[in-house]
C-alpha cells in the first residue's frame, strides 16, 4: 500500500525537524578563537562590548541529547553571538544554568584587542 500525500507530508512535516534540532550548534569558523574563561582574570588592554547568552536544548531535543552536547552547543552559542558582537573573549558571569530542557551560559564580552 503506498502512503498517502497527506501522510508523507504529515511525516516529513514532523520527523525532519525533530531529526534536524537533535544537532546541537555548530561553532562558526569565525567564533573559533573567541575565548571563554570562568573567573574573572586581570583584563588588560581589553573593552566592554556587552552581555550574553548562549543556550542549547528544547523541548523537542533535551531527551534525545546528551549533557555533553547540550553544554557544547550552548559553548558554541555564546562563541558565535560574541564574534557577531565584535568581542574576542567572554567571561561566564554565573554557573551554567541547567533547566529541564536547555543548558544555557550567561557572560560578558569584551574586545581584548586579539588578531583572528
Amino acid at each position: 500500500m503506498k502512503p498517502s500525500k497527506s501522510s508523507l507530508l504529515l511525516t516529513n512535516g514532523i520527523l525532519l525537524p525533530l531529526l534536524y534540532s537533535c544537532s546541537h550548534i555548530p561553532l562558526e569558523d569565525s567564533a573559533a578563537s573567541v575565548e571563554v574563561f570562568y573567573s574573572l582574570a586581570e583584563k588588560t588592554n581589553c573593552e566592554y562590548v556587552g552581555d550574553v547568552i548562549g543556550s542549547d536544548g528544547n523541548v523537542f531535543t533535551y531527551l534525545l541529547m546528551s549533557n555533553i552536547q547540550l553544554t557544547r552547543g550552548a559553548l558554541n552559542d555564546i562563541r558565535n553571538k560574541a564574534r557577531a558582537m565584535g568581542g574576542d573573549t567572554v567571561y561566564i558571569l554565573r554557573e551554567q544554568l541547567q533547566y529541564s530542557t536547555t543548558t544555557t551560559f550567561v557572560g560578558s564580552v569584551y574586545s581584548c584587542h586579539k588578531p583572528g
